[in-house]
């Protein structure tokens, strides 16, 4: 949507806009020289505005909460990729990774335990043997 719709439909001043652009809040696409918005920035701009109104957050905590949100999507995207990559690879593969993720994991959360003990997570999805 064009920008003078993108106002009108989140409530937003045109100087408030363009700030939030200049900071980085928000990041149209820009077509023929005119900048684009989608429903992602118009859920954005309510985070924005639930942040700064409802919640008080300032403006420097607004960009850092911005940002830790633009990392999380980006690793959820990559871990995606990663299962799907995961899934195509050979049964035997796979279990052998959930196993040794599991050890890492296990390792991560008790550094003093050993894997002597530890149950075959490729065993023990739902009796499927399906580790990913």
């Amino acid at each position: 949507m064009e920008q003078d719709e993108f106002i009108i439909r989140v409530r937003l001043d045109c100087n408030v806009l363009e700030s939030w652009v200049a900071a980085g809040w928000l990041t149209p696409n820009a077509e023929e020289s005119m900048q684009q918005f989608s429903e992602m920035d118009v859920a954005r701009v309510r985070l924005i505005q639930e942040l700064r109104r409802d919640i008080g957050v300032n403006d420097e905590g607004v960009g850092v909460i911005l940002d830790l949100i633009d990392q999380l999507h980006g690793l959820r995207r990559m871990l995606g990729n990663l299962v799907t990559a995961l899934r195509a690879q050979p049964q035997e593969l796979r279990e052998r990774l959930a196993v040794d993720l599991y050890q890492v994991m296990a390792a991560c959360a008790d550094p003093g335990s050993t894997a002597d003990n530890r149950p075959d997570p490729a065993k023990s999805h739902s009796g499927t043997g399906r580790a990913f």
